[in-house]
């Protein structure tokens, strides 16, 4: 049933596309069939405002990862000037900085240990320390990144209420047929009544 809407509702959408998002990992084209598949009765209207929340969805997940990589790098910057003594043996590389922000610990002490040992250079003695640093020097970077998110989720709840208002005009129309039928089916059994002559 639901690859049959997904037909359907590609079918009105393709002729008329408004977004022709360039995007080689395929996330905008899953997030598009995800939301087209998921409405009732497929029209024009809620088709392209499936699209738009798609989009929408897109961008915010991206200004996301521009935020994190943001402060992945502002962060590596302030950890490389801490350790700047140890030459060639650095106490992590950015991939163990993005693990530690993914949730390592093991490697936040690691990295903590060899930090608190170049406290001469001291820029921070802590990963904690040089994260809070790095997001206070990239705060405006981060402001933009989290204005530009806020906007999306703005964007999707606004067309999430024009599609739930299109679905809902079409629910209250049916709900009506259903209960003119049911009134017209009271008064034929009311002509028909055997007890009423």
């Amino acid at each position: 049933m639901t690859e049959d809407k997904l037909k359907q509702s590609l079918a009105i959408l393709n002729p008329i596309r408004t977004v022709k998002l360039k995007d080689k990992t395929g996330n905008f084209e899953a997030i598009l069939q995800g939301l087209l598949s998921d409405l009732e009765t497929p029209n024009t209207l809620s088709v392209l405002l499936c699209e738009q929340i798609a989009e929408s969805i897109f961008w915010m997940r991206r200004h996301v990862e521009d935020k994190e990589l943001i402060l992945l790098e502002a962060t590596a910057e302030k950890i490389d000037k801490a350790q700047s003594g140890y030459g060639s043996n650095r106490a992590c590389t950015a991939e163990d900085i993005k693990q530690v922000l993914l949730g390592d610990e093991t490697l936040k002490r690691k990295i903590n240990n060899k930090l608190k040992k170049a406290r001469l250079n001291s820029i921070a003695t802590s990963f904690d320390g040089c994260r809070a640093k790095a997001f206070l020097s990239c705060a405006k970077e981060v402001r933009i990144a989290d204005d530009l998110i806020q906007r999306q989720m703005l964007n999707i709840r606004h067309l999430q209420r024009s599609l739930d208002a299109i679905d809902m005009k079409s629910r209250i129309i049916r709900r009506m047929d259903l209960e003119l039928e049911r009134v017209e089916q009271d008064l034929t059994l009311l002509e028909h009544d055997p007890e009423a002559d």
